[in-house]
């Protein structure tokens, strides 16, 4: 096994860039934890027979290669003025040139923050105002991307995005919480007279007394 600050290889299952890695996560097969990697092309490798300090640097240099690489968390300048007035507006030169520029697909801005919906009506109303059919504008807008363009192509053809909060993120059937190194506490939000306790150490285990329960992958999922 090799992990630096720009691969992961770990043969004989993957050897690949941190940039080629979307996210890790743990599975818990027949009791014990299985590594999924997840691929920027949508594929999963599932690394077994890890322990649990080779799990620990992996996800440690997976966190600082994104730290260090992180996307834009911020909406294009041009949105927050040139749109914050009401329709219809004069559309200078300078801004009619922002807005041609955002009416391509640019994966740059694949993690561009989820653009109000009111901004992007007023967006649309501007095109369609100048002559420009919704066909004529956008392609289908890819998979997973947030970029401008992207996010105008979906709402130009009705497709209404959830935006998602970390909140909705969290595991819903089970609340949990550590306790201890390699101990959780798991208790159901709807009662909470019903809790167990969780032990990622070896043997994994639960107060339930199964050993592939739904309590221990609360705590994998988690």
């Amino acid at each position: 096994m090799k992990i630096t600050p720009k691969i992961l290889h770990i043969p004989p299952f993957i050897s690949t860039s941190w940039d080629q890695i979307s996210s890790l996560y743990i599975q818990a097969k027949s009791g014990l934890p299985h590594l999924v990697i997840a691929l920027r092309d949508g594929a999963l490798v599932e690394v077994p027979h890890l322990t649990q300090r080779e799990i620990d640097e992996i996800f440690q240099a997976h966190a600082h290669f994104s730290e260090g690489h992180s996307a834009p968390t911020t909406l294009p300048s041009f949105l927050d003025s040139a749109f914050s007035v009401s329709i219809p507006m004069k559309l200078d030169g300078s801004m009619l040139d922002s807005l041609a520029s955002q009416l391509q697909h640019n994966p740059d801005q694949a993690n561009l923050p989820q653009i109000p919906t009111h901004i992007l009506s007023k967006i649309l109303t501007i095109l369609r105002s100048l002559g420009q059919s919704d066909e004529m504008l956008f392609d289908k807008p890819q998979p997973n991307c947030h970029c401008t363009y992207c996010q105008l192509s979906r709402a130009a053809s009705g497709e209404a995005e959830e935006v998602v909060i970390d909140a909705d993120l969290k595991f819903r059937d089970w609340e949990v919480s550590q306790t201890d190194q390699k101990l959780y506490h798991v208790a159901n939000p709807l009662d909470k007279g019903e809790y167990y306790t969780v032990f990622l150490g070896e043997p994994i285990g639960c107060t339930c007394g199964c050993k592939n329960c739904e309590h221990i992958r609360a705590v994998l999922n988690t």
